[in-house]
């Protein structure tokens, strides 16, 4: 064994490591949810703000900018980030410093630098197609402004997952879902009371410079939690082996991402400028809260699962699951039960026009749930090495939801485009968690 790894921890440590760390507490859970309804709150009460400040254009032009960079930065961080809750978990387990090192830098090189191709790439490419599918030169300018930040946010979202595979999913969460938030809509505040005219431009420029503030406290904070041992230690690159892990885990993320930003897209390329764009925009926003409460536990839940499946303890791999399905089931049925009874008041926050959307927003909400519910089974048959499989019924998901928009979309607006995404969501979901099922019960005999 090299001198720079720690030999492994005996079976008592692990056991000891395990009641510690490994163990889900609903008080955690409920945290992250209670930090995420804040969340909500606050980017909630921004895009209000915008909805009530922009006229339809801009506020559609807004819309679309973030809905495109959003995919953008899921696949800038070319899955790196979604493995560091598996490959930091597993480095740290087994007290590998080398790998830790160079996984760490490997990906913010990795990451910043594929961020800088994409900006290059979306400048000349964004001319091409808002002449040829938006039929507005001026469109593109709101998505330019905000992919130049694409670096910062690419890299804080890979900040993010590190903080929370060492156990730090509180901080990493306070971060990234309070402070962010925060300081996007102070600055819109001012914005809107300045006599600057508030344009999507502008309200691109406030949200980029929020990220870029929240990354460089993510950075202060990843540098400082990260373990003495693994800053002295000579890197140890590995990088066919973690791009062969991380690819497939970005390809799913932004199959998802496509899923659940594309809607926006796609209104715009069938009703380009017109208020449907808008309407679906503040219902998918709203809808798809529901699936952030998947994604926020995913970060607390997935460093645990990679541990029991390292330990290859199904009896824990189990009761964690079960675990989260039961917490983030009856948070779910909670916001299900607000948003049937009071989805129109909440979407006339926006102005009268977006009670519109109450049936979308509904739709939106139902396939969100499912997304939520079992937000964590992608990755568990991933980490156990089902990749194909995954990538193919996602891939799958998401041409459905494309198809079934342009049919139902140009004659039910933003209800068709719903559809088109609750339908494939519910049916990927709910067939993934039948295989996950099938593949724990092999796991209980093979082990």
């Amino acid at each position: 064994m090299p001198d720079n790894v720690s030999p492994p921890m005996s079976p008592a440590q692990r056991r000891r490591d395990y009641s510690q760390s490994a163990r889900p507490q609903f008080r955690h859970s409920l945290s992250l949810f209670l930090l995420a309804l804040i969340n909500y709150g606050l980017m909630y009460a921004a895009n209000i703000l915008l909805a009530r400040g922009l006229d339809v254009e801009a506020f559609d032009d807004y819309s679309v900018a973030v809905s495109v960079v959003t995919m953008l930065s899921t696949f800038a961080t070319l899955g790196l980030e979604k493995y560091a809750l598996r490959g930091i978990a597993l480095f740290r387990e087994r007290r590998d410093w080398p790998a830790y090192r160079g996984y760490w830098q490997f990906s913010l090189l990795t990451i910043a630098g594929f961020s800088l191709f994409l900006i290059t790439l979306i400048g000349i490419g964004l001319e091409l197609i808002s002449t040829y599918a938006w039929h507005d030169a001026d469109l593109h300018i709101a998505i330019i402004l905000f992919s130049c930040y694409l670096p910062f946010i690419a890299v804080s979202q890979f900040l993010v997952e590190i903080l929370a595979a060492h156990g730090a999913f509180l901080i990493s969460v306070l971060l990234y879902r309070l402070f962010l938030p925060g300081v996007y809509l102070l600055s819109l505040a001012l914005l809107l009371a300045s006599p600057i005219t508030p344009s999507a431009e502008s309200a691109v420029i406030c949200l980029g410079t929020s990220w870029t503030l929240a990354f460089i406290i993510l950075w202060a904070v990843a540098r400082a939690i990260t373990p003495a041992a693994a800053r002295h230690s000579p890197p140890e690159y590995r990088i066919k082996k973690w791009l062969s892990r991380s690819l497939p885990l970005v390809l799913n993320s932004l199959m998802m991402s496509v899923m659940t930003s594309g809607g926006v897209v796609i209104m715009e390329l069938i009703h380009p400028s017109g208020v449907e764009v808008g309407i679906y925009a503040v219902a998918a926003q709203t809808g798809s809260f529901i699936s952030l409460i998947g994604t926020s536990t995913n970060r607390y839940f997935l460093p645990m699962i990679v541990v029991m499946l390292e330990r290859r303890n199904t009896a824990g791999l189990r009761a964690i699951m079960h675990k989260k399905s039961a917490i983030v089931g009856s948070l779910i049925l909670a916001l299900l039960a607000v948003i049937f009874f009071y989805g129109d008041v909440i979407l006339n926050l926006f102005g009268n026009q977006f009670t519109q959307g109450y049936l979308t927003l509904a739709i939106i909400a139902c396939g969100a749930s499912f997304s939520a519910l079992f937000a964590d089974v992608p990755y568990y048959l991933q980490f156990m090495g089902r990749h194909r499989l995954v990538l193919r019924l996602t891939l799958l998901a998401v041409l459905c939801m494309w198809v079934i928009s342009y049919l139902l979309g140009p004659e039910y607006g933003p209800v068709g485009v719903a559809i088109a995404y609750a339908a494939p969501v519910i049916v990927l979901f709910s067939s993934l968690r039948i295989v996950a099922s099938i593949h724990l019960k092999r796991m209980d005999t093979s082990f």
